[in-house]
């Protein structure tokens, strides 16, 4: 069992004003206690959430500290996997089909590319879980909630 933490999780833990803040607190304590398994998240997640979070914190430097620590330092959660060239083609592939079906633009929003490569690398990973606040995702992995 694991899970996949998202670019909205990493920032709902970080920017006090997300909606989202409270929520991904509780999720942080269950995936802390092991409930769903090992950690996982992505380099294409850490490019995602440090521009994210620079740009909603108008580039705090508290956020960004804190942030790095969660990704890399002493407040490390989850093991960083590398997107391969082959993962890559993979989503690349992924990202096509749902374009091909109109399934990229869903009632909230759209399927991003990185959002592909999360499910590939789940897929590959074997990972069931993701810690994410995309409705798209359903259907390909569970949330906590």
């Amino acid at each position: 069992m694991a899970i996949f933490l998202d670019t909205g999780f990493y920032l709902g833990l970080i920017h006090k004003k997300d909606p989202h803040y409270q929520k991904a607190q509780d999720w942080l304590l269950q995936i802390r206690q092991g409930l769903y398994g090992q950690i996982y998240t992505s380099n294409y997640i850490l490019s995602e959430a440090v521009t994210l979070v620079a740009t909603r914190t108008d580039g705090n430097p508290i956020a960004l500290t804190r942030l790095r620590q969660i990704f890399s330092g002493s407040l490390q959660i989850a093991t960083l996997l590398r997107v391969s060239e082959e993962e890559d083609f993979d989503a690349w592939d992924l990202f096509d089909k749902l374009a091909t079906t109109g399934e990229l633009v869903y009632e909230e929003g759209f399927v991003s590319f990185v959002d592909c490569t999360n499910i590939v690398l789940c897929q590959q990973h074997s990972i069931e879980y993701i810690a994410s606040f995309d409705a798209h995702f359903k259907g390909w992995l569970e949330s906590p909630y």
